[in-house]
């Protein structure tokens, strides 16, 4: 819940929504507090802020609500140090059921002692509350036990029950931000989005949403096109995106300078079939105000051309299912026909482990020693923008006992090797990551490549060349945004891409002929290795 602005908000609507229905407001501010808004977190300060707020916020609408013993139900997540089965076995209240409570109390105080490191992730099942509330109730609690216990059950009743709305702004951190406490439960629970908290958090949150309820989250948008959250998005898929604005960066007034791409989406945890979901797309406009002012003429007209309106039972036709909302169902349906995949191999990449070592620029090495296959060989590293030729600088040691020990590693770097059959064959290369769009060259046959020079080979000369071309088209610079529209190009996003193998006579000549210029202009400058004479002299 943060410092409560979410809360804040819905107590509005909450009061517009009874005073619609003839309650008066003062008793209206009293059901809201009680039985309409619940919120939680991990950061003492947040709950007190919230807290001050909600309390504020029924002030406003009645002025004797401070005096009536009303309280909100916000909490901070309990981060008890372990409270043993003895100490719960002193309490003394009078529970209907003192077994189940005993082993319920129990239940609640092993994970609450990791209340700090998992906050609202915690979940319950089976837990009767009825029961400890009951005995709860009885008695007077006035000892730091019965406090710590009596805090326990109402934050874990509000954490196992469900609710019709859910929103949050959840935190952001990459699974190497952890500790080891929540790494081991994220990795355990939730498998499908450990990669950051904020794909964590939508998991949680659809579980903490009934099935005819919605949930609604501001979020990094990594999660609808990186390949580590695709199960993630494959569950998303069986839920129902309601609507969506896909923010892109400077979102947020106060943070002018921030560039995280965000999206904000209402998602419904049941399928519906068919259901035309809405999307607002304001990644291409530059600043918050103009996001702002877009977003109110999309409210007051639905026909303007960066609303989209489309079928969520589209995007599981596309590799990796991306939640590409913007593309037509026609270029859609060209995924259902062959890709590039059925005709490329994508060896795992070499891994020196010693790069300072292994590597260097090919004018740091004895001419005699290069493209000799048992001595420094071309090293395809990604690079800059350049289509067709080019971006060969490095080499890399392959002599027969350095290549020994990339496949057996020296004992204090981790490194590896592509398998021998995939040795000094031509290929497709690109930068795994680029500041712009992808670009595609050829790896010429006698090199070989790393993860940054990402890289795919094709045994057919004629597809070899034909698929080069294609993947340096502007039609298929749109396909690659549409796979994956972040900086990070990976080999599973190109070879998922759909080829429509025909037009061999037109197509191939003019790749050649591509080749051919970007060739010779890579080789004009004294940074090629074939480098003669500058064509200005």
């Amino acid at each position: 819940m943060g410092s409560g602005h979410i809360l804040v908000y819905a107590f509005d609507v909450f009061m517009q929504l009874y005073e619609a229905e003839g309650e008066m407001p003062r008793t209206a501010a009293e059901l809201i507090l009680e039985k309409n808004l619940f919120g939680l977190d991990i950061d003492k300060r947040a709950f007190q802020l919230s807290y001050f707020a909600m309390m504020m916020k029924g002030r406003q609408y009645n002025r004797r609500i401070l005096n009536k013993n009303i309280h909100p139900n916000v909490y901070v997540i309990p981060a008890q140090p372990d409270i043993t089965e003895a100490e719960l076995q002193l309490l003394n209240f009078d529970f209907p059921n003192t077994g189940k409570a005993q082993e319920d109390l129990l239940a609640l105080a092993k994970v609450f002692s990791h209340g700090s490191d998992l906050g609202s992730l915690i979940e319950f099942s089976g837990i009767d509350f009825e029961n400890l509330k009951t005995g709860l109730q009885a008695e007077n609690n006035v000892s730091f036990l019965d406090q710590a216990v009596s805090e326990m059950v109402q934050v874990g009743e509000l954490l196992q029950q469900k609710y019709h709305i859910g929103i949050t702004n959840p935190p952001y951190m990459g699974s190497s931000g952890m500790n080891e406490t929540l790494s081991n439960f994220v990795k355990k629970s939730y498998p499908d989005s450990k990669s950051d908290m904020f794909g964590i958090f939508i998991e949680r949150l659809q579980k903490m949403t009934d099935s005819s309820g919605y949930y609604a989250m501001i979020t990094q948008h990594a999660w609808m096109f990186l390949s580590s959250f695709e199960k993630l998005r494959k569950k998303l898929n069986q839920q129902t995106i309601i609507n969506m604005i896909h923010l892109g960066t400077r979102a947020f007034e106060e943070i002018g300078g921030e560039v995280v791409q965000t999206t904000a989406f209402v998602m419904s945890p049941a399928q519906r079939k068919r259901f035309p979901g809405k999307y607002l797309r304001l990644v291409d406009f530059a600043n918050h105000e103009l996001k702002e002012e877009k977003t109110l003429e999309a409210i007051a007209s639905d026909s303007v051309d960066y609303l989209y309106t489309t079928v969520q039972d589209n995007f599981a036709k596309i590799p990796g299912s991306p939640i590409s909302y913007w593309v037509s169902e026609n270029l859609i349906n060209n995924f259902l026909k062959e890709s590039l995949l059925q005709y490329s191999i994508s060896p795992s990449q070499n891994v020196t482990g010693n790069n300072q070592k292994y590597v260097k620029y090919f004018w740091e090495i004895d001419n005699d020693l290069i493209t000799n296959k048992d001595g420094w060989i071309f090293y395809a590293k990604g690079g800059g923008y350049r289509k067709w030729w080019g971006n060969l600088l490095n080499v890399v040691n392959w002599k027969p006992e350095t290549r020994d020990i990339y496949q057996k590693g020296d004992g204090k770097h981790a490194s590896q090797i592509i398998n021998q059959k995939y040795w000094y064959k031509k290929g497709i290369t690109w930068g795994l990551i680029t500041s712009s769009a992808p670009s595609f060259r050829i790896m010429p046959e006698g090199a070989t490549f790393d993860k940054g020079g990402s890289t795919v080979i094709i045994e057919d000369e004629k597809i070899y060349k034909y698929s080069l071309g294609l993947l340096n088209s502007k039609v298929y610079k749109n396909l690659v945004a549409l796979l994956n529209p972040t900086l990070n190009f990976q080999v599973k996003d190109i070879r998922a891409l759909p080829l429509q193998l025909n037009r061999y006579d037109e197509i191939i000549p003019k790749v050649n002929s591509n080749i051919n210029i970007s060739k010779e202009d890579w080789d004009s400058f004294e940074t090629s290795w074939e480098f003669e004479k500058h064509p200005l002299i």
